[in-house]
């Protein structure tokens, strides 16, 4: 039974637990890190920027760009992965960073399955199907 989290290459990512495992032996992360690397996974395929990594990793605390420049380089050294050849972690000149590998979110018995490389966990869903039908509903409003 695959362990409940991000599937990526021969990693997990388990939010709840909060560690990273590599063919199922535990990486060392600090914490900021990990947020960092929960952060391009959840958003696998999309512009990561400075900025954001800044609000949502570093809380705006003040850090200097090489703060988020180690983060990313000790991410990579962790998951083995290579600058000039990404595997996981492109990136975006002057823009950020992208995370680029598939993604799998799987519950702990079996991966979810679907066919996007994106998949979000089930408690994801919940709140975008909620904005759709918002955005949805309110085009709607007033059509009569």
């Amino acid at each position: 039974m695959p362990p409940r989290g991000y599937h990526f290459g021969q990693f997990v990512l388990d939010p709840d637990d909060r560690r990273l495992l590599r063919d199922g032996v535990p990486v060392e992360l600090n914490a900021r890190y990990l947020d960092a690397l929960g952060l391009l996974v959840r958003n696998a395929g999309s512009l990561i920027s400075k900025d954001r990594f800044l609000s949502e990793v570093w809380k705006d605390v003040p850090v200097t760009d090489e703060a988020l420049t180690q983060c990313i380089r000790l991410l990579r050294q962790r998951l083995v992965d290579d600058a000039s050849r990404p595997r996981f972690i492109e990136t975006v000149p002057k823009h950020g960073y992208r995370f680029i590998a598939e993604v799998r979110w799987c519950e702990g018995s079996a991966p979810v399955d679907n066919a996007a490389p994106h998949t979000l966990p089930p408690s994801a869903a919940p709140s975008a199907l909620r904005r759709m039908a918002m955005m949805a509903g309110a085009g709607t409003l007033g059509a009569d």
